[in-house]
């Protein structure tokens, strides 16, 4: 006997959470790459005509966003991307130069000989990166390192913690990046962390990565407060 077998239909609930993923990717990938603007006006309804979905994956998609700092809800009129502030970003550093610093030196106790191998490759690849000036592959090498160091330490609920507030501020980092000089120390400084890491001296591995996310924050701070701000409305 032969039987004749059916493809699995997929479940409301597997679509309506694979539509509520749609929408946050389309969304947050705007707001990235700065094709949504810091305190533009967005509605769900806009979003799901785009995507061709209902209005109600698309809102669940923002509350998602809100949560993590990316949109804004506004009392009867939608939502807009959220406009960082000075405050903002020294609300980030703050944990981040906490969280990272820990992260640094629990990552110098790793033994794994292959995450050891891999942050020096990732090193070499920033530096190649930078000489070819190829700020993109450098930026991806910069997230690739962080993410080995993060995995090193083994401490998933910091690591979501931190990729939560670099997204908040990565649409200032494309600019940043770009700075004559700013990739060229920022090298110097992972380079910095990484030796300490591989030496296994969790202490320096923690100071070095503060005092990198420091000098970060300060510089960032000064482009904003002359550069930037001065000639905005909306913030950044």
């Amino acid at each position: 006997m032969s039987l004749s077998l059916k493809p699995k239909e997929q479940s409301p609930v597997r679509t309506a959470k694979n539509l509520q993923q749609q929408a946050y990717n389309f969304v947050k990938a705007h707001i990235m790459n700065r094709s949504l603007k810091p305190g533009q006006p967005i509605t769900d309804g806009q979003i799901a005509d785009q995507l061709n979905i209902s209005r109600t994956p698309v809102r669940e998609a923002f509350y998602l966003l809100e949560h993590e700092g990316l949109l804004i809800r506004q009392d009867k009129r939608g939502w807009k991307v959220y406009s960082l502030s000075l405050e903002d970003i020294t609300e980030i550093f703050d944990i981040k130069v906490q969280l990272e610093g820990l992260i640094a030196r629990r990552a110098a106790e790793c033994k794994d000989e292959g995450k050891r191998a891999a942050l020096k490759d990732l090193v070499e690849r920033m530096k190649q990166a930078s000489a070819c000036n190829d700020h993109e592959a450098w930026r991806q090498a910069d997230m690739d390192l962080h993410h080995v160091i993060f995995d090193m330490a083994g401490n998933e609920r910091a690591s979501h913690i931190i990729n939560n507030l670099n997204a908040q501020w990565y649409r200032l980092r494309i600019g940043l990046v770009a700075m004559e000089g700013r990739v060229e120390r920022s090298n110097r400084e992972h380079e910095g962390i990484v030796s300490s890491i591989l030496i296994r001296d969790g202490n320096e591995a923690e100071r070095q990565m503060r005092s990198h996310l420091n000098d970060l924050r300060e510089e960032l701070v000064r482009v904003l407060t002359h550069l930037v701000f001065p000639f905005v409305e909306k913030g950044i």
